[in-house]
């Protein structure tokens, strides 16, 4: 598959063969609408974010025991946070504890999921994927109207940790932009205060109050107010930047604060 001849075409595409991951996937955009293009990322997540995980480091089998405890409701998540020392608990789990905000991140994945509630846009879309051949490389390109992205790593000599960096990014733009074109766009959220479980409590309370019973609403605001709360409930590139801080993205020279 050649990049150059695909910049032009309105498409998404991912490829990579990578242990157990192993998906290669086309899907033209030509003629979709922005929530067929939100789907098809929704998908596209949904398949590369476990290994996104599973190849960060961290003991997923035994955070999923963790997070498994936590109950099937916004509430309920509060009260077993502030009933447990959840922070101490991931750390026990963790060979490398500088990974601990993969593993933070994680848990707060898993408990959503296991309590039906959704992170991602509640959207599906109707379109096929055409099957690709992408050999030695994770790519994933992203074509549509004026949004452009093109991620790739080659996979040889490759390390797990580098294959979950590239995962995460994806994710990450996947994820914002599938809200994006959902019409979720604002700069929301009621995440406040320091990086604490005992916040992270307060805050699914406020959101259980404002959300109610209805577990299908607000995917967005609950997203993003755990991000600035710097606990997001997606992979990430920031969750790996303490045990590899040379994944940390350079600011550019002469670049001026906004007051």
């Amino acid at each position: 598959m050649k990049t150059e001849n695909m910049i032009g075409e309105e498409e998404l595409v991912f490829g990579g063969k990578y242990k157990g991951l192993d998906l290669n996937v086309r899907y033209n955009l030509k003629n979709a609408t922005e929530r067929d293009s939100a789907g098809v990322l929704c998908e596209i997540v949904k398949k590369i974010e476990p290994f996104a995980y599973e190849f960060s480091g961290i003991d997923c089998k035994k955070i999923d025991d963790i997070a498994s405890k936590a109950g099937n409701s916004l509430s309920s998540i509060a009260k077993y946070i502030r009933e447990n020392p959840i922070r101490r608990e991931l750390e026990d789990t963790l060979d490398n504890e500088l990974l601990i905000s993969a593993a933070e991140s994680y848990f707060f994945n898993r408990v959503f999921a296991n309590a039906g509630i959704p992170i991602l846009p509640e959207v599906s879309s109707n379109l096929k994927p055409e099957n690709e051949i992408i050999e030695n490389q994770i790519i994933f390109i992203g074509r549509y109207r004026e949004w452009v992205v093109i991620k790739k790593l080659t996979l040889e000599d490759v390390k797990d940790w580098e294959v979950s960096a590239i995962l995460s990014g994806i994710v990450e733009t996947a994820v914002r932009k599938a809200f994006y074109f959902c019409g979720e766009r604002e700069e929301i959220g009621i995440g406040e205060g320091r990086k604490t479980f005992k916040n992270a409590a307060d805050l699914l309370d406020k959101l259980a109050a404002k959300m109610g019973d209805d577990k299908t609403k607000n995917a967005y605001l609950i997203v993003k107010s755990f991000e600035a709360l710097d606990y997001p409930p997606h992979a990430n590139v920031k969750m790996l930047t303490l045990a590899h801080p040379e994944l940390k993205v350079k600011k550019p020279r002469g670049r001026i604060p906004k007051g």
